[in-house]
């Protein structure tokens, strides 16, 4: 397992440096002018220029390429384009709020998911399981911002339940921070949520056709020990792999959530990044994201195979 982990992340670098010449490219070749966007009708030409030469931009763009990938390989993301600040802490600072949304939502998706879709698997074809297919194929097709928006018009407009948009330290304020993470972390729970339960239902029903499970019901075995110590012990593994999944979709969807509830993480910083045509910004930021769901991809397949003695990773 330990010479796969190494051959993978070996294979990382190339997977990285091919995906930093996508983004870096693709950045560079939209048209319009990054320095000319931030001053507006406040530079004139000259300033322009002199900006330009200070970030490196009047350069071939294969020289700005080899000069900023090898400073981000000595950790060193650059700074932004209007407030001359570090990419590096800024991305620090903003990572706590990402993944307290990131935990909250995948604690959501299973809470909902995890008992209906054990329920439909145990009463497959059942008029429980139709419905649940039913919400299910309803909640693939419901945009996250839709669902967004109609929380903060139910909680926040008719109600005042809960805040629309803001967000304060857990060490501050506990409950406050609760408060504020709650319509978020629903929004992008109940997204993850059907895609969880689709695989937890399809997990139980695959255990359920197992010679082993036959064999305990044929000794007269209660429902309840066939379902714990048979069923879902077994179920748990590929549910486990699919949880450590979706947390990749997560780091992708947080980006519409962050923004939709003013919530200060990374995804928001790209979006601004990319209103504010900030190069160094976006590039680092998706760099980053790239790297995590590499990792996290590999965690679950060393996770999967640790679990699981039939997987060989070779």
């Amino acid at each position: 397992m330990l010479r796969y982990a190494g051959i993978r992340l070996i294979l990382f670098i190339p997977l990285l440096i091919g995906l930093s010449l996508v983004v870096f490219f693709y950045l560079h070749l939209i048209p319009g002018d990054p320095v000319a966007g931030m001053l507006r009708y406040e530079g004139n030409p000259e300033i322009i220029a002199k900006i330009r030469h200070e970030f490196g931009l009047d350069r071939p763009i294969y020289v700005q390429y080899i000069d900023w990938f090898s400073k981000v390989l000595r950790g060193d993301l650059g700074v932004t384009f209007r407030a001359r600040y570090p990419i590096a802490p800024l991305l620090m600072a903003r990572i706590p709020a990402t993944l307290e949304l990131a935990l909250g939502a995948l604690v959501v998706a299973v809470l909902m998911a995890l008992p209906a879709g054990i329920i439909a698997g145990l009463n497959k074809n059942s008029r429980f399981d139709y419905i649940f297919s039913l919400f299910s194929l309803m909640g693939y097709s419901t945009p996250v911002f839709w669902s967004g928006y109609i929380l903060v018009l139910l909680l926040s407009v008719w109600l005042h339940v809960l805040p629309s948009q803001g967000y304060v330290p857990f060490n501050e304020d506990p409950w406050r921070n609760l408060q504020y993470l709650l319509m978020p972390a629903f929004t992008l729970g109940i997204a993850l949520a059907p895609y969880v339960g689709r695989m937890t239902r399809t997990a139980i029903i695959e255990t359920m056709q197992e010679f082993f499970v036959s064999y305990a019901r044929a000794k007269g075995l209660k429902r309840r020990i066939i379902f714990w110590r048979y069923i879902l012990r077994h179920s748990i593994i590929s549910i486990l792999v699919v949880l450590g999944l979706d947390i990749g979709y997560l780091l992708s969807g947080q980006i519409l959530v962050e923004e939709l509830f003013n919530w200060p993480g990374v995804g928001r910083l790209i979006i601004r990044g990319v209103l504010e045509r900030d190069y160094f910004v976006v590039q680092a930021t998706i760099l980053i994201y790239a790297g995590l769901f590499l990792l996290i991809n590999l965690a679950v397949e060393l996770l999967h195979g640790w679990l699981d003695p039939r997987v060989q990773l070779q």
